[in-house]
């Protein structure tokens, strides 16, 4: 389930892009964008947050974490294929290393 392909048009000089809409969790699983799912899960966690106590809070505090490093790599890797790939400087080549 990857994210769906975004289609890109010519915008006129003073158009402003519409904010992206956010989505409620049920939405973003009917979607089918993995990154929508995370960043909606991540919105419940972080309301239900201050209702918690103890374990279940650590435990969300946790997830919260782990989701967020998980969005943080998926949105670089979009960023990185937008841009055409990793900017990576190429090492010497060595054939005796064959």
């Amino acid at each position: 389930m990857g994210s769906a392909p975004r289609k890109l048009r010519a915008v006129a000089p003073d158009e402003t892009p519409d904010p992206p809409k956010i989505l409620s969790l049920a939405e973003a699983i009917e979607l089918g964008d993995y990154l929508q799912i995370l960043l909606a899960q991540r919105r419940e966690i972080v309301t239900s947050l201050p209702e918690e106590r103890g374990p279940a809070k650590a435990a969300l505090h946790r997830q919260l974490s782990l989701i967020s490093k998980e969005i943080e790599a998926l949105v670089s890797r979009d960023s990185d294929e937008a841009e055409g790939g990793a900017n990576v400087e190429d090492g010497e080549f060595d054939a005796e290393a064959i």
